[in-house]
């Protein structure tokens, strides 16, 4: 089979798998992969489903962010290595990371989501149960303690 008629099929085949779905270039490059498709009419095959609009890199960022906000909030750098683990180029994950919120403001809003949107009597107290809970997400020390800092002054 030529070629060309294999990069066919390999679309055909992707497009067949991503159905509704959403997926970065990196999953359907390992798809192929998978399916034992060469790596030069795999990247062919991608380039043409990016074009057409079946893998959009962007959007599958979108859904990764979606996960993790809220209680679940993670550091811009977390972020950042989760989009590349998920498949999202690299050249997309920069303009992603770019446009994230600073990690003192997620930082903030992870202690709301976990904690309350304010303070109890205690919290001065609990401050290592807050720091600890931001070292887990991938928060420096010194991020943590100005979000915990700002925690507490919006009971005020």
């Amino acid at each position: 089979m030529s070629d060309t008629n294999m990069t066919k099929e390999a679309v055909t085949c992707a497009i067949r798998h991503i159905g509704t779905g959403i997926y970065s270039s990196g999953k359907i490059k390992l798809y192929f992969k998978q399916k034992g498709y060469p790596e030069d009419v795999a990247n062919r095959a991608v380039k043409l489903l990016i074009e057409s609009g079946y893998i959009d890199d962007l959007r599958a960022s979108r859904k990764v962010l979606a996960v993790r906000s809220g209680r679940k909030q993670e550091s811009r750098q977390f972020i950042y290595q989760r989009l590349l683990e998920a498949g999202i180029d690299p050249e997309y994950a920069d303009v992603v990371y770019d446009e994230l919120e600073s990690d003192k403001d997620t930082c903030l809003s992870l202690f709301k989501a976990n904690f309350g949107e304010y303070p109890e009597e205690d919290t001065f107290d609990r401050e290592n149960e807050f720091l600890k809970l931001a070292a887990l997400r991938g928060y420096g020390i010194e991020v943590a303690r100005r979000a915990f800092r700002l925690y507490l002054e919006s009971n005020q």
